[in-house]
């Protein structure tokens, strides 16, 4: 088996500190380490997953755009990009531009 916990300590910068624990896998507000216990995620990757983890909806519109283009440089024009950005400055509440 793998040692993850040595591997991430070997090549990852140390800017945060980390608990000896490899999380492996998630679904809606849980996750499991390597050893398959269950945790609540109370972190939610700082934000990025507040609608939880692998959530179909989110996973389905991450394969369909996959299929399209992976990412775009900010050096070009996205449609897709385009289109976020004006959703995120018409809910926000004194927005006039988002940088992404």
């Amino acid at each position: 088996m793998e040692d993850y916990l040595r591997m991430e300590r070997t090549y990852t910068l140390d800017v945060y500190t980390q608990r000896d624990i490899v999380m492996v896998r998630g679904e809606n507000a849980r996750l499991w380490d390597d050893k398959g216990r269950m945790y609540i995620d109370c972190v939610a990757g700082i934000g990025v997953m507040n609608v939880g983890h692998s959530h179909p909806r989110v996973v389905e519109a991450i394969r369909r755009q996959a299929g399209l283009l992976m990412g775009c440089s900010n050096f070009f024009q996205n449609d897709r990009r385009a289109l976020l950005a004006r959703k995120l400055v018409e809910i926000a509440p004194s927005g006039e531009r988002v940088f992404l």
